[in-house]
């Protein structure tokens, strides 16, 4: 009796009422799949054409130098660092001007000074004066010089006189002139209502250092501040010595903040002082910025991919064929020809000079688009991107 009912249980649940057998069903499907290619094609009429002036080139498997990337500091170039010094014992009054990070024009007040020694707060005063008394000195020389001349016209004096006016007139010349000179060296640190003295920036920079405060007595000649200029910066490189003579400082090399999407900076390099570093075995070589961005700040670190002496075989395309979006994606365009271009994604493994190695994307000689490239993203994403 159990056995019968087993096999009634085995035969209703096979002839159950179950789907039949066929093939499984997908979880998910997507409708009309389309390739990244198929939605970034640009057509463009002939006179759309010449407008904007397109020019296609031939990706190429051409010879190009290797690189290493390393690491690089920001840094002052030797020389641009400038340390002000007070120009009289005193104290400083004000020292509001002065503050690090800060960027001053050339001649804007810094610090103010009270000298200790009376004397010295009244230089300007005293220089000024000097300069009165000898302008007055000049005149009279001047004016004697000319009665005699004239007497000596009408026979009424000696040559000898008319030369001994000339030569105490020469003499009040050259006394008016140093007097001019000393007010001028005295004017550079102009003097306050109270006697005080203005110490002012030499030239335009940023205040890297400050070494005295309101109120604190220093002596003549004591450092007080340090100004950098930043319109010009260098990028070292320390480089371990067993391959130094393998870097072509020739070439200039490509230098990319951190964590930067934007296009990297070039650099040149420059001849600067012998340095390196014995605990590291490494000497540093030293790149001038191109284009130095107001945001770089010395100390910074930087990646800098340096050009090798050797070559190898790699895929290039000029550089100025490459565009890059918002997100720091590399993209050209290809010439499908017809007057139509497609935008194709590429992964750049470096810059050789004005080519760009590619690694993935595209395939040899694939035509793409250089003069004209920007001209041809505009047009596709509209002016205003």
């Amino acid at each position: 009796m159990v056995y019968v009912i087993a096999v009634s249980f085995a035969a209703a649940g096979c002839s159950g009422g179950g789907p039949s057998g066929g093939a499984h069903e997908a979880p998910a499907s997507v409708e009309k799949p389309q390739q990244e290619a198929d939605l970034t094609t640009v057509k463009l009429t002939q006179d759309a054409v010449n407008r904007l002036g397109l020019r296609t080139v031939k990706a190429a498997t051409e010879s190009a130098a290797l690189t290493r990337t390393l690491g690089g500091a920001i840094v002052v170039p030797e020389g641009r660092g400038v340390v002000v010094t007070a120009p009289v014992a005193g104290t400083v009054m004000d020292a509001s001007g002065a503050r690090p990070g800060v960027r001053v024009r050339r001649g804007e007040s810094l610090m103010t000074i009270a000298p200790l020694v009376s004397t010295e707060r009244d230089q300007r005063i005293e220089a000024q004066r000097g300069v009165s008394s000898a302008e007055a000195e000049e005149l009279a020389a001047r004016q004697r010089l000319q009665r005699l001349e004239q007497l000596l016209k009408d026979g009424a004096t000696s040559m000898r006189a008319v030369e001994e006016a000339r030569a105490q007139h020469q003499v009040s010349v050259a006394t008016l002139t140093a007097a001019r000179d000393r007010l001028a060296g005295a004017s550079r640190n102009p003097v306050g209502a109270q006697g005080d003295l203005v110490v002012s920036a030499p030239f335009d920079g940023v205040v890297q250092r400050v070494a005295a405060v309101q109120g604190q007595t220093v002596a003549a000649s004591a450092a007080l501040l340090e100004i950098a200029q930043m319109d010009s910066l260098w990028v070292r490189v320390p480089v371990y010595a067993g391959i130094v003579d393998d870097i072509d400082t020739g070439r200039p090399v490509s230098i990319q903040r951190l964590g930067a999407s934007s296009a990297p900076m070039r650099g040149t390099y420059v001849a600067a002082p012998l340095s390196g570093d014995p605990a590291a075995a490494s000497v540093d070589l030293f790149f001038a910025l191109e284009r130095a961005g107001s945001s770089l700040r010395p100390g910074e670190r930087v990646l800098v991919e340096l050009s090798l002496r050797k070559n190898e075989r790699a895929l290039v395309v000029p550089s100025s064929a490459v565009l890059y979006d918002v997100h720091g994606d590399a993209w050209v365009y290809e010439d499908l020809g017809g007057r139509a271009y497609a935008r194709r994604r590429i992964q750049v493994a470096r810059f050789a000079g004005d080519r760009a190695i590619v690694t993935r994307g595209i395939a040899e000689g694939t035509p793409v688009v250089t003069d004209g490239a920007a001209e041809l993203f505009g047009t596709e994403f509209g002016a205003g991107h």
